[in-house]
């Protein structure tokens, strides 16, 4: 659509900018250190010093009876200025060069009249010091007998001698020139990480939600870190963060609450019974989302059964630290019976895996895993299912054939948009309706407002690799006492 393909302001949330061009600082600095290279490299194999010597003549005459005309000042000017024509001409270089023995005068020879008056400026450059010098001292010891040849009654008086010039007359600065190319070489760089970070097909907020995907939002979760102390950090304590952690916030816990809410409504209107939580690709936070979403409904009273579908590397025996007793895997091999394990201080049913199964496509779309599910609607009220990622492994479709619906949990600014469109397109296919996006992970700069913060983010670092960083929220005192508050309200 052409509404989806129009980039709009609207759609980019400066965090996620801000986030990339953080990510990529090694690379920024790599410019500035490659530029400063080449700098570098450039001035030692490309500049050539040059040394200039010069020495001040005053033109004045021999003759009196050219004196009353050349006492004019504009006069000798003239003559001055034709000595200049005169020194810079072949016939002079031809003349000193053949007194040096040499084809060429060494150095470059110029000069110039100080304005309004009758002196004039020699100068010599060359390569070296004493090749400045020696030259512009034969030039001076040698001009007699070219200037006779022209004016005869016109002669050079020295003013100051030359001396061995003991500079450059072209110096560098090498410093500011290599602090310029590292600040021009790593601007480039940042230009360049912006124009990616503008362009990227990704969605970050809910306005690029809406224009980019074809999948409506279904809720929103916020960004908070697992571990808020320096401790917590270096040991990794929380493996992950649920609802049930004395470290989660009242942002954190309620956000689910509300999620929980909306989703008991769905269910409420259609008679769904068995939710699908999946993502397109891995390091979206599906497990941690669907995890909790099955701790806040036990939390209301529900019978819940969470299953973790993903046979290849499961993550929900991590999360809820639950060693199983009995492998889904093994129930649908058929070498064990359907028999949930009910976790009393969760109050929550599971049916988890812990060892990857090399036949998961087959036993996630065996007659098993449909009898697994047929009893678990008989019994629970609420079935959530964590299933593999869709791009890594085709059990997705199978499940969300058998499943009543499905959530796609769309992590802020990662899998472009039309892989999320492609996985959309998919679970609208399979039998169970796709109520929406989860927008996951949300972060917004807090000084720019971001009415879509929340609070929430989570992660593990094991499995797929679900780990999150964040800034955390301050957990209420009391927060359990509020959230029953809401509950009540809420009915």
């Amino acid at each position: 659509m052409d509404e989806n393909e129009r980039f709009l302001w609207s759609q980019l949330e400066p965090a996620c900018v801000l986030r990339r061009v953080l990510r990529q600082i090694p690379i920024i600095l790599a410019g500035g250190v490659i530029a400063i290279l080449c700098a570098w490299m450039a001035m030692t194999y490309a500049y050539r010093p040059a040394y200039t010597a010069s020495t001040t003549l005053a033109v004045s005459v021999k003759s009196s009876s050219y004196s009353s005309v050349l006492s004019n000042l504009s006069m000798s000017a003239e003559i001055a200025e034709t000595f200049t024509t005169l020194f810079e001409s072949n016939v002079f270089d031809t003349l000193a060069a053949n007194s040096l023995g040499q084809e060429k005068l060494p150095g470059t020879l110029s000069a110039t009249v100080i304005p309004e008056t009758n002196l004039l400026v020699l100068t010599v450059t060359a390569d070296r010091p004493d090749e400045a010098f020696r030259t512009l001292q034969l030039v001076l010891d040698n001009y007699d007998q070219v200037s006779e040849q022209m004016f005869q009654n016109v002669i050079l008086r020295e003013l100051d001698g030359p001396q061995v010039p003991t500079a450059p007359s072209n110096p560098l600065n090498r410093t500011r020139i290599l602090r310029l190319a590292g600040m021009g070489g790593a601007g480039v760089v940042l230009v360049l990480v912006l124009l990616a970070a503008i362009g990227a097909d990704t969605v970050q907020n809910t306005e690029g939600l809406r224009r980019k995907v074809d999948a409506k939002a279904f809720a929103l979760i916020g960004h908070e870190v697992k571990n808020k102390t320096l401790h917590t950090k270096l040991h990794r304590v929380n493996k992950g963060l649920l609802v049930t952690m004395p470290v989660a916030s009242f942002a954190f816990t309620e956000t689910f609450y509300k999620l929980g809410v909306k989703l008991t409504y769905a269910a409420k209107n259609s008679g769904h019974k068995v939710f699908l939580i999946t993502s397109v690709a891995e390091n979206e936070g599906k497990s941690t989302v669907a995890a909790n979403i099955a701790l806040t409904l036990a939390q209301r009273g529900k019978k819940v059964l969470l299953i973790d579908a993903d046979l290849h590397k499961a993550a929900q025996y991590k999360l809820l630290q639950h060693e199983p007793r009995l492998e889904l895997a093994d129930m649908l091999s058929g070498a064990a019976q359907y028999a949930p394990e009910y976790l009393e201080e969760q109050q929550l049913y599971v049916l988890f895996s812990r060892k990857a199964s090399k036949q998961a496509a087959e036993q996630i779309a065996s007659e098993h895993m449909a009898e697994v599910l047929r009893r678990a609607r008989e019994e629970m009220d609420y079935v959530i299912v964590d299933s593999p990622p869709i791009a890594l492994f085709s059990d997705v479709e199978a499940l969300a054939d058998q499943a009543d619906a499905s959530l796609l949990v769309v992590r802020q600014d990662g899998v472009p948009a039309r892989r999320i469109n492609d996985a959309a397109d998919m679970l609208n296919e399979c039998r169970g309706e796709l109520l929406g996006c989860i927008l996951n992970d949300m972060r917004t700069l807090p000084f720019l407002g971001g009415g879509e913060r929340y609070g929430y983010g989570y992660g593990y670092g094991y499995g797929y690799g679900y780990g999150y960083g964040a800034y955390g929220h301050r957990r209420h005192s009391g927060g359990e006492e509020e959230r029953k508050q809401t509950e009540n309200r809420h009915g």
